[in-house]
């Protein structure tokens, strides 16, 4: 299945509308009103995998600021969500200019991507992945940083398939562990 295709159904039950199909789905910015629905989807969502290192513990930190993270310059958060049903939360991704640095920069990072835990494998990740991308042009970026966790293989696929190359830093001579964090970089926006 391909979320490129209109008419494909996509697959996601977001009972009691039903199955979505892919034109249903619909990625726009988040609004101070998704603000708690959004935060409470990325606990939800990233809850379940231990925190490794900094990686999920300042997404977790990051919750306390969401709103003004995403006001500031470069930055955005995207909220998918099913047309029929537009106050349900299914996913959300976000891109800004790597921690510390300015937009200047052109150095990019994605951010807090999370998909609602009863919405994933439906291809919802990789749409807002690539709105995400998309957005990181016209925002003049021209590489884009990502971290995850081992935990987190479905996202790690989506990257490499999304021409994101893991970065090795350090890893242990006994291979990295489990909780390590995986960082990813995208050389080139073209």
């Amino acid at each position: 299945m391909t979320p490129n295709n209109p008419n494909q159904n996509i697959g996601v039950n977001t009972s009691p509308v039903g199955v979505m199909m892919a034109e249903d789905l619909v990625i726009d910015a988040m609004t101070t009103n998704d603000l708690p629905s959004v935060c409470e989807m990325v606990r939800r969502g990233i809850g379940s995998y231990e925190e490794a290192g900094n990686v999920l513990a300042s997404t977790f930190r990051r919750l306390d600021k969401f709103g003004p993270i995403y006001e500031s310059e470069g930055s955005i958060y995207f909220v998918a969500r099913d047309r029929r049903n537009p106050n349900l939360i299914l996913g959300g991704a976000g891109i800004g200019p790597l921690h510390g640095l300015s937009p200047l920069e052109c150095l990019g990072e994605i951010r807090d991507l999370v998909v609602n835990p009863d919405s994933r494998g439906n291809g919802i990740g990789a749409r807002l992945l690539k709105r995400c991308l998309d957005e990181a042009k016209m925002l003049g970026y021209q590489r884009i940083y990502l971290e995850t966790t081992s935990q987190m293989e479905q996202a790690r696929k989506l990257f490499i398939r999304n021409g994101f190359r893991a970065v090795t830093t350090g890893a242990s001579k006994s291979g990295p562990s489990d909780s390590m964090p995986c960082y990813y970089l995208l050389e080139s926006l073209s």
